[in-house]
């Protein structure tokens, strides 16, 4: 199983929910449990590195419109 695809079905199989509870807050996610939701990305990653450590967690914001982020790094300095 790739990581985090289990975290990733828990959120699209709650997406609804959270979106009329949480729209615009993270939630953190782990082993198919919706753990809690947070005002702030920062304070749901510090949870979840509180109570998992070096265990993969998902933290994901609640939105209507899921933006995928992609970002590539070129080093063109000689």
């Amino acid at each position: 199983m790739k990581v985090l695809e289990q975290e990733l079905k828990t959120f699209e199989e709650n997406r609804a929910s959270l979106l009329a509870n949480s729209e615009g807050k993270f939630v953190l996610i782990r082993d198919g449990s919706v753990i809690a939701v947070y005002d702030s990305k920062g304070d749901a990653l510090a949870e979840g590195f509180k109570r998992f450590c070096n265990v993969p967690f998902l933290v994901k914001q609640v939105l209507k419109l899921d933006l995928s982020q992609s970002f590539l790094y070129e080093n063109t300095l000689p």
